[in-house]
């Protein structure tokens, strides 16, 4: 499941295709080719934006195991170009699980990644992560950059947060079950440390 295309309607994924992730085209020289305004775009855009920041869940369970050790120890081509320190690598981050990186040779790509118990899953919209057998170089320069404390472009530090958090829990039946009561640190109204 691709997560961006079943969260956005046609024509916001059609704009943020075409103007942010894979594409970077101008907003003004979009809405000139699709004969739409300026503002209609910039509102998909804005939509789309949006959309993609309150979807922690969607981006959870699209992520499919990824082996990082593998790809370290064989020296893959997706490991090799992996970049986060490069100048003209750019990282933004789109929500907490979810990031649009591009690589200084590459377009812009949605790239999720998570840490599930001991190990990772990730997601990206590339062709590399469609066909390929292993994580992409996206997934690859999320992982490195994490590991190595990189920060991105609006000055957050790369990390891979936890699948647990964005995961309700259910009972085997599949309905969600509420946190016990005092879950949130205090029992009887009262904070534990105050007991």
């Amino acid at each position: 499941m691709n997560p961006v295309e079943a969260l956005l309607t046609d024509a916001q994924l059609e704009a943020w295709r075409s103007c942010r992730a894979p594409g970077e085209m101008p907003v003004r020289e979009y809405a000139r080719a699709t004969s739409r305004s300026p503002g209609t775009v910039g509102n998909h855009l804005r939509w789309a934006e949006q959309a993609l920041a309150d979807a922690h869940r969607e981006f959870v369970e699209a992520a499919q195991p990824v082996d990082f050790l593998t790809e370290r120890d064989d020296r893959t081509t997706s490991w090799e170009r992996a970049a986060p320190m490069d100048d003209d690598t750019e990282i933004h981050r789109l929500n907490r699980y979810a990031w649009t990186v591009e690589l200084p040779d590459g377009q812009p790509h949605v790239t999720a990644l998570v840490r599930d118990e001991d190990w990772f899953e990730g997601w990206c919209d590339c062709q590399g992560f469609e066909y390929g057998d292993g994580p992409c170089a996206h997934l690859c320069t999320l992982r490195q950059g994490a590991f190595i404390s990189v920060q991105a472009d609006d000055g957050e530090t790369v990390e891979v947060d936890d699948a647990a958090a964005a995961r309700e829990p259910v009972t085997d039946g599949g309905e969600v079950v509420a946190p016990p009561a005092g879950s949130d640190g205090r029992t009887f109204g009262r904070p534990e440390g105050r007991l």
